[in-house]
């Protein structure tokens, strides 16, 4: 069973994407801080993490970068999930290591193919 890491500060919406993935099969853990999540996710990598980028403590991007530093969080694909849909938020988030972003309100079908797409359980031509 894949493992997923959703790290936001608003716990509605922790707890709608842990039903999300759940619902398909996936573990997930979550924090809601940017420094515990760090921990967490460095002592015990995920197969992907799910990033929202607006939390009071460290942001989004700030821990991307320090994820991005270590040699354990190189390796983890990550998602954006943020409602912050400006053009120059997601680049900067793919120029600090992002995989992919998707902007909140999102849709739950697009979530899960883009987590599945970035596990490797799919792939880009599969969609038609």
């Amino acid at each position: 069973m894949k493992r997923v890491f959703v790290v936001d500060d608003e716990p509605d919406v922790v707890e709608l994407l842990r039903t999300i993935l759940e619902s398909e099969g996936f573990d997930v853990g979550v924090a809601t801080e940017g420094s515990t999540a760090l921990e967490q996710i460095l002592s015990n990598p995920p197969d992907l993490l799910i990033l929202d980028l607006m939390m009071p403590d460290i942001d989004g991007f700030e821990l991307l970068k320090l994820l991005r530093l270590d040699s354990a969080g190189a390796q983890i694909p990550v998602l954006i999930v943020s409602a912050r849909t400006g053009q120059q938020d997601q680049i900067e988030s793919l120029q600090l290591g992002a995989n992919a972003y998707i902007c909140k309100p999102f849709s739950p079908r697009k979530l899960v193919f883009q987590v599945r797409l970035l596990l490797g359980e799919i792939d880009d031509h599969s969609v038609s």
